[in-house]
């Protein structure tokens, strides 16, 4: 078709590379323009739009308050120019009054005697070359001069203000004049008053006599006047009493022998005329005013000796003109401004695609990821559940050792348990989910659980390991207990997977207490490899590990990321100082709050007094439990948990027997895992809570996912509580308290009421007691908290001699409960009991 331009790829190709940079700029990918905009855009168009106007205006007034400040600025220093002349001016002024009125107040001038005082002031005149001559004014107010003797006593000057001034005991000066017998230079006289000298009330200097009169020359006005100067066609002035020009640059201006310059108050200028108002009204400042038919700057300042004033025209120019690169800089900002919104217009409708689709990838890469992590702690929880479980149940039939190594098993299982936890909790803190849980904690059971866990480790390496508690250690604070073990555990843990001579040290400071609040500082020191400064700064990041290669396969780099955040969410961080080959401390500070009711921490021991139950409902002796899990090993942990209690137990597999079951047995609670076959736990739930018949049964959900949307989902569907798999027998054992109407049965309930065999005192007549030392040294580690060294101390007085075996034996299930306080108690009995003894022994030895 004639006229008609052929097709151009290249330019086509070239615009979509251009925008492409511009979107990789963004940090978007591509997207086609060739979409038109639609009505979704709509928004993204209003929101452009405010912002364009939003960042005009924010950059406009931006701009005014720096031009402000600038042109302040520049105002200022225009002003300091005129105070510093003016400054100058009475600095000379003054200079000259303080000489003339050391002669004034010279006892040869007070003699007022003109033949005594003319040789005086013939040599004064030598002194100071700056004064063309000096006088004497009289009481009468008649003149005497070095300058002109023969007209002494003859010149009258009662009508010369600056005399008055004088006789009235002021420092004063005339204003400035034109001298005939000078070739017309103007000249300036001061007066200062002379006193008689003898004190009256109204002055310690008596009443004024005369005056000494000097005059002098103005040149030192006209100078610095005349070099007070603010750029092209500034000038400055300086006015007399009466508004007439003293210095300026117009002659017009100023006085002539034959004619006397005229009051700029009555000039015809007004702006000059303004100026000069406001210097008689002893005014400064810096305006503009209307000079010469154009605006200027005028800083004007009165003097403080003098009647006079000094000021200094600018044009506007001068000072404003030094703001238009400022300016200039305003335009090309507004420029760049626009530029940048029009291209975003553009770019943004390149992107509008690409960001659905990069969020569609991300929110599917999400979902996977989540359901990975779901998956596998599902799996790995499975058999922790049995490991767990089965510790539990073994730890309340064996004795002695065989018990301490459940209890070792149960606490790394626990431990290991809290590893797998770090992954997940990494994804926590990715999506910002995770929590705080406070509860009311018995710190010092928690504070030793950890110390225990983690000696075992040290001792395995041959590590000594310290824990030093404050005395001041409160029993009961608020704070989450899983997330403060697991940072303790990971710290201490490193520290002891990095250390291979020396010491590992657990130390803890109430650095302040209230009724309300304590503030714990928890260090962590080893005598370590440490760490270099280059390692340190990203000691806390996910998947990072510092220090030996061998060492850093040990661990998955994610411990120290959570352990950070973690104490960050308690309100504080975790500092480290560490220099290589001394080792290395970590150190925090937490605010918990005061719990006044606490739960002692539960252990394998525990748990294991609670031998029964009995039923608190009046028509029912023994309750049933329901057991629904797919896996056999699950439901044999709640068997062997439950069972030796005395509570009836059934089982289902899966959701559908569950049902059938419930139809036919009617159990009083039932425990129920989610995710099984046929029907699974959610269903089954939906189903029994849709049911007449069944919608009160008590549910409690047992699953190995411990997500808190899988949790809530069950308790959305009807689940009265979640117990979280692994299963803990005392949280098993709370929420059946919680449930069902029953008061658990401890394995002294036939001895004593209030405590276990392991709590009751033995009478010193069945057991042999040690020496009066030998409690005292085993009391002072009970105080000092150190169960380890007592317990071995224990072991050897026990082997030593077995007579002491039953002592040694029933302080050492205290020790293996870490029963410090019990265990302070019992041997503050002991020592009682023995100086009471000792005291009856002296006594009966003094009556024999």
């Amino acid at each position: 078709m004639a006229g008609h331009t052929p097709f151009n790829r290249s330019q086509l190709d070239w615009r979509d590379r251009w925008l492409r940079q511009l979107s990789a700029i963004s940090g978007f990918t591509q997207k086609s323009l060739s979409a038109p905009f639609s009505s979704k855009t709509a928004w993204t168009k209003l929101i452009l739009g405010g912002t364009a106007v939003f960042v005009c205006t924010a950059s406009y007034l931006s701009y005014q308050r720096v031009r402000n400040l600038t042109l302040q600025d520049l105002q200022d220093k225009a002003f300091l120019e005129v105070q510093q002349g003016a400054n100058e001016i009475d600095s000379w002024i003054e200079n000259k009054k303080s000489a003339l009125a050391a002669i004034a107040n010279n006892p040869t001038f007070r003699t007022m005697d003109w033949q005594a005082i003319e040789p005086y002031l013939v040599l004064e005149e030598k002194r100071l070359p700056d004064f063309f001559y000096l006088g004497m004014t009289d009481a009468d107010m008649l003149l005497y001069t070095t300058d002109a003797p023969d007209k002494n006593g003859t010149i009258d000057l009662s009508d010369r203000q600056h005399i008055q001034g004088a006789m009235a005991g002021i420092d004063s000066l005339s204003d400035p004049l034109l001298s005939r017998s000078s070739n017309g230079r103007r000249i300036v006289v001061f007066a200062i008053p002379t006193f008689s000298g003898e004190e009256t009330s109204d002055s310690p200097l008596g009443e004024p006599v005369g005056a000494v009169n000097a005059v002098v020359g103005i040149d030192v006005i006209q100078g610095v006047v005349g070099s007070l100067d603010y750029g092209q066609q500034s000038y400055a002035f300086a006015l007399n009493s009466k508004s007439e020009a003293i210095v300026h640059p117009n002659d017009e201006l100023m006085s002539t022998i034959e004619s006397p310059a005229p009051s700029l108050l009555d000039y015809g200028d007004s702006g000059l005329a303004e100026v000069a108002q406001r210097l008689k009204d002893q005014e400064s400042g810096l305006d503009l005013f209307e000079i010469d038919g154009k605006e200027q700057y005028v800083a004007y300042v009165p003097l403080t000796q003098a009647d006079w004033s000094v000021a200094l025209v600018i044009p506007r120019h001068n000072i404003d003109g030094q703001l238009r690169p400022l300016d200039w800089m305003a335009v090309v900002v507004v420029g760049l401004t626009g530029t940048m919104l029009a291209v975003l217009w553009q770019v943004q409708a390149f992107e509008q695609q690409q960001l659905k689709r990069s969020k569609a990838a991300a929110d599917l890469a999400n979902q996977a990821k989540s359901e990975f992590l779901a998956n596998m702690s599902h799996e790995l929880r499975t058999p922790l559940n049995g490991i767990l479980g089965y510790a539990q149940i073994l730890g309340r039939t064996l004795d002695g050792k065989e018990r301490d190594g459940v209890n070792v098993i149960y606490q790394c299982g626990s431990h290991l348990l809290t590893l797998i936890n770090d992954v997940l909790d990494l994804s926590k803190i990715e999506a910002r989910k995770l929590e705080l849980i406070p509860t009311a904690v018995h710190l010092p059971s928690l504070l030793q659980s950890v110390v225990e866990m983690c000696r075992i480790k040290a001792e395995q390496k041959s590590l000594a390991f310290a824990y030093q508690p404050s005395p001041q250690l409160p029993k009961g604070v608020m704070v989450d207990e899983k997330r403060l073990r697991q940072v303790l555990i990971n710290l201490l843990g490193n520290a002891i997977k990095f250390t291979e001579t020396g010491t590992v040290t657990l130390q803890v400071e109430v650095q302040s207490v209230s009724e309300a609040e304590t503030s714990l500082h928890f260090q962590i020191i080893d005598t370590g490899v440490g760490i270099d400064s280059a390692n340190l700064t990203k000691l806390f990041e996910a998947f990072e590990q510092v220090g030996d290669q061998k060492k850093q396969s040990e661990g998955t780099g994610l411990g120290l990321a959570i352990s950070q955040r973690i104490i960050q969410l308690m309100g504080s961080t975790i500092t480290v100082n560490s220099q290589p080959g001394e080792g290395s401390e970590f150190a925090f500070t937490i605010n918990c709050p005061i719990a006044e009711t606490w739960v002692e921490q539960q252990s394998v021991d525990g748990v294991n007094r609670i031998v029964g139950y009995e039923s608190q409902a009046e028509d029912k002796q023994r309750y049933s439990i329901l057991i629904v899990d797919d896996r056999w090993e699950n439901r044999a942990v709640l068997s062997g948990l439950l069972a030796p209690l005395g509570f009836t137990l059934l089982e289902a597999e899966n959701g559908q027997v569950c049902l059938d079951m419930l139809h036919a047995q009617a159990p009083d609670l039932v425990i129920m895992d989610l995710s099984m076959p046929v029907m699974d736990g959610t269903e089954c739930l939906r189903q029994i809570r849709q049911t007449d018949e069944l919608n009160q049964t008590i549910v409690l959900v047992s699953s190995a996912s411990v997500a808190q949307a899988d949790q809530q989902l069950a308790l959305k569907q009807g689940g009265n509580d979640f117990l979280p798999k692994p299963v803990e027998s005392a949280e098993l054992f709370q929420l059946l308290a919680k449930y069902l109407p029953l008061r658990w049965i401890y394995q002294n309930a036939k001895e004593t009421s209030e405590e276990a065999p392991d709590d009751r005192i033995f009478a010193d007549g069945e057991i042999v007691v040690p020496p009066g030392e030998t409690l005292e040294a085993l009391l002072q580690l009970a105080k000092l908290n150190r169960v380890r060294q007592l317990r071995s101390h224990l072991e050897d007085l026990k082997d030593g001699d077995s007579t002491y075996g039953p002592f040694a034996e029933s302080l050492l299930k205290l020790a293996r409960q870490f029963r410090s306080e019990e265990i302070e108690r019992q041997l503050n009995q002991h020592l009682t009991t023995a100086t009471n003894i000792q005291q009856t022994d002296i006594q009966q030895t003094d009556g024999d």
